[in-house]
């Protein structure tokens, strides 16, 4: 998934492109995970991760870097972004 971020406190993460397969997908049992569960809507968490604690940019153009991880019981989310706030989210 790749977002914007775009400026405040805490910044907003409007989602640009999406595979999102795995809310129509999730079947796991207990637990809440990082959506909700099943019909949930995984762009819209990861948006809120994203802005909740938001990765630190580079100083070189056109690379990705400040990189973070945030895991839950049947996910782990790895994003970062470039120095202009496009930030890619990718998980597992």
């Amino acid at each position: 998934m790749v977002y914007r971020l775009e400026g405040g406190s805490p910044p907003t993460a409007i989602l640009l492109a999406s595979n999102d397969h795995a809310n129509s997908t999730e079947s796991h049992g207990g637990g809440e995970g990082l959506y909700g569960g099943k019909g949930g809507d995984y762009g819209k968490a990861v948006a809120k991760v994203i802005a909740n604690d938001p990765p630190g940019g580079l100083a070189e153009g056109g690379k990705v870097g400040g990189f973070k991880v945030v895991q839950s019981d049947q996910h782990q989310v790895v994003y970062g972004a470039d120095k202009a706030g496009i930030c890619k989210s990718f998980h597992e």
